[in-house]
């Protein structure tokens, strides 16, 4: 891919709609084997877009899926643009690359303790295990996409890898 225009917007949106499809269809495969295809999102959004600390997992609200999904990408598009920020300061900055695995860590425990806060069932409705699987394959592809389109990133890593001194 050319190395050419690398707009942390428009960059950063592409970078987080890679994420939320990760993330979403990771739920819907879960869902769907489950024999409740959608349900994660309905729940999401009666929590999270309409406050219901107790949302009936056997009903599914068609405007809490709409209205969530569009929150959840909304949410990865900011997180893409956070990321590609991060890369481009890092591909200058090896200090800068350090940030990354705890950023990652950070959004982790955020968003699941997030969760936690909304609802008492969270455990039941959303296993642990379940969201890091979802948010590690996001971080995967997600990195995957900017290692590829940022040549220079990789090379300053070559040139000077995490806890070595830049020789400039």
């Amino acid at each position: 891919m050319p190395n050419t225009r690398h707009s942390v917007v428009g960059e950063g949106t592409d970078v987080g709609l890679i994420g939320g499809v990760v993330v979403a269809v990771w739920f819907l495969v879960l869902d769907t084997l489950a024999g409740h295809p959608f349900q994660t999102p309905s729940l999401l959004g009666q929590m999270v877009i309409f406050g219901d600390r107790t949302p009936d997992p056997g009903q599914l609200a068609f405007g809490a899926i709409l209205f969530y999904t569009s929150f959840h990408f909304i949410v990865f598009a900011g997180i893409g643009m956070g990321l590609v920020a991060l890369v481009h300061w890092g591909t200058d900055n090896p200090v800068v690359r350090y940030a990354l695995l705890p950023v990652f860590l950070v959004f982790e425990i955020l968003f699941y303790g997030f969760i936690e806060i909304l609802s008492e069932r969270t455990n039941e409705l959303f296993p642990f295990w379940a969201v890091v699987t979802a948010n590690t394959l996001a971080a995967v592809c997600m990195a995957a996409y900017l290692w590829r389109r940022h040549p220079a990133f990789r090379n300053s890593i070559h040139d000077t890898p995490l806890g070595a001194a830049p020789l400039h």
